[in-house]
């Protein structure tokens, strides 16, 4: 990814990149506020979108935050999504704004933001602010096609038409036209004629205003109602939006996935039940007292191994803004030589710091995955049902009734949510969808290796935490028993001795049994419950049809799903929480759509049809 190249010019941020300001004068503040942040006024829904095409040094973003909080109440939600290709150090930019004179004005939501701060990588992070959910998306600005929202208002603001022609083209402006809805408002500093007419081709209508400290800019309203059509290319992974009134979630389950998802819909305004067969919380593979948060390592492009890093990345964004957690980093290392092949194609990498065959990856780190389910649970105010094991629902009106083993009371919920992991084998049905349920048995010894890192190799050895060391995990496919067993404990002990020095003297002090839940892609299912007789239906052609435009797909009314996160779901969850809160809150879409085909439940399904289903 390419760094911005900034100097200061009439003390005033300037680009060698575009020969050109960042500001076009020496009141940046005051020209931001006429020209985009206080240009546009909020409306009376519940959500509201602001998209952007060049973050700078993100004052668009801060001024808008700070109105956004000055004026709005408790249930307004702001979604800012904004796309930048040139990466500023935050080092330079805590910097500019302190050249600039107003660092203590925005230091209250600076530092946050510069705290979480992404490293100098292409990718989609997402940052928190009260009641407030900042994007910012490191990319080429054709990334607009792969992205997914219906913008209330845009700020286009990407240096002038002549020397950033390609932010202002008619394939950028086609995708503008296409992430908006009739009424969405444009806001640009420029009156360019080129501008101009690539508006008007995409459906805006224009009206000149009084620039400033110039005679004229334009500000441009979509007309068009290019809501969504009937027919569309891979309509099977479209969304399709739900209606909702009460904002109640049922969730079975109660580990990591469903702690994370609680509270992400918690920050939405919504009632969580939890319902957890057992009697307690960390009683399945959530409920370990150490883990580690890693990454696989894959070559380059590689679908599986691209999703996996931006997981991490996220996830240790995510755990270090909610809960303040310390990640020190993880230490990956090759045992074979296929391995060692996907560590030199990622030498260049910055999230793998590879040195022959080890590889060091400051994202991961040492985690206490049942202490994180707790506390993630009481932040999202969850109320949790334990020893409820699931059965069955019915479906009327719009209401969820769910039925459990052993009562005869029914819940009742207008949302409903399966996250219960490796049992979830025990309920979903669909053709094609296999799903194994994979027992892991760590092992728990009296600290015997003093390590910072986490060490992860043919096993993992954790560091010491609360008087013992976590070592492990068996993968075992054939054993469907909870009970320990010695031969699993004797081999997490030898898949450790490339770490041992040999004279350690390791004394047991006891094993847990979890089960995972692993696809047979090795990605995550994560989406809306498909209605499969009519995909069987609608898509059975799609041998001899499968580039051509289809209809959109029905789903079961509100029903979604969340497992087959395997061994890594400490990462994938957080991707997958904010996901599903876009498909149930009809929200700006988190990931690049080019995932979608990789965690929609309907994949397998697709995947025969296009081969030819018999």
């Amino acid at each position: 990814m390419k760094k911005a190249n900034i100097i200061f010019k009439d003390n005033t941020p300037f680009s060698l990149d575009f020969d050109d300001f960042y500001f076009n004068s020496q009141d940046g503040i005051q020209e931001s506020k006429y020209i985009y942040t206080e240009a546009f006024n909020w409306d009376n829904k519940e959500q509201f979108v602001i998209a952007e095409t060049g973050f700078g040094i993100g004052l668009n973003f801060f001024l808008t935050l700070k109105r956004f909080l000055k004026e709005q109440n408790d249930e307004k939600r702001l979604f800012y999504i904004s796309v930048e290709k040139f990466y500023i150090d935050k080092e330079k930019l805590r910097e500019i704004y302190q050249k600039l004179g107003f660092y203590e004005d925005f230091k209250e939501v600076l530092e946050p933001f510069l705290k979480f701060y992404p490293p100098c990588k292409e990718g989609y992070y997402r940052f928190y602010f009260k009641n407030c959910f900042l994007d910012l998306i490191f990319d080429d600005i054709s990334i607009l096609k792969k992205l997914d929202f219906k913008a209330n208002v845009w700020f286009l603001d990407g240096f002038s038409p002549s020397k950033n022609s390609a932010m202002f083209d008619d394939n950028v402006l086609f995708e503008v036209a296409r992430l908006s809805k009739k009424g969405t408002q444009l806001c640009t500093f420029s009156a360019a004629s080129l501008l101009q007419k690539n508006l008007r081709k995409n459906g805006f209508c224009i009206r000149k205003i009084k620039g400033f400290r110039k005679r004229e800019m334009i500000q441009a309203f979509f007309e068009n109602d290019k809501t969504e059509q009937e027919m569309f290319q891979e309509a099977y992974f479209k969304r399709v939006s739900q209606k909702i009134k009460n904002k109640e979630v049922a969730i079975i389950g109660a580990g990591i996935c469903a702690a994370v998802l609680a509270y992400e819909l918690f920050l939405r305004g919504f009632k969580i039940s939890i319902f957890e067969k057992n009697a307690c919380l960390g009683e399945g593979a959530s409920g370990n007292e150490s883990g580690i948060l890693s990454s696989l390592i894959l070559k380059p492009g590689v679908a599986l191994g691209e999703f996996s890093q931006l997981a991490l990345v996220e996830a240790n964004r995510f755990y270090r803004q909610i809960l303040d957690l310390k990640l020190e980093g993880v230490i990956e290392i090759a045992h074979n030589d296929l391995m060692q092949e996907r560590f030199l194609s990622q030498k260049n990498n910055i999230l793998f710091n590879i040195k022959k065959n080890q590889a060091f990856l400051q994202d991961g780190g040492h985690i206490q995955p049942k202490k994180l389910v707790q506390v993630l649970f009481e932040k999202s105010k969850a109320k949790i049902y334990f020893n409820h094991q699931f059965e069955n629902y019915q479906y009327k009106n719009g209401t969820f009734k769910l039925f459990f083993n052993g009562m005869k009371d029914y819940y009742q919920s207008e949302i409903l949510i399966y996250a219960m992991g490796a049992d979830t084998k025990d309920f979903i049905s669909y053709d094609f969808m296999n799903l194994s349920k994979v027992r892991g048995q760590v092992t728990h010894l009296e600290p015997f290796c003093d390590i910072q890192y986490p060490l992860s190799s043919k096993a993992y050895i954790c560091p010491k935490n609360q008087g013992i060391q976590v070592i492990g995990a068996s993968y075992d496919r054939l054993n469907s028993s909870f009970s320990p067993n010695s031969e699993d404990d004797r081999e997490n002990i030898r898949n450790i001795k490339e770490f041992l020095k040999g004279d350690e003297k390791l004394i047991f002090k006891g094993s847990k049994v979890g089960f995972r839940s692993y696809s047979s892609d090795r990605f995550a299912i994560i989406g809306a419950a498909y209605d499969e007789n009519f995909y069987k239906e609608c898509y059975k052609d799609l041998l001899w049809t499968k580039n051509k435009k289809q209809k959109l797909p029905q789903n079961i009314p509100n029903l979604y799903l969340n497992f087959a996160h395997g061994s890594r779901a400490f990462s994938t969850s957080i991707l997958a929480a904010r996901y599903l809160c876009a498909l149930i809150g009809d929200e700006p879409l988190c990931i690049d759509k080019d995932f979608i085909s990789c965690i929609h439940p309907a994949r397998f399904l697709i995947r025969k049809l296009k081969k030819g289903l018999k």
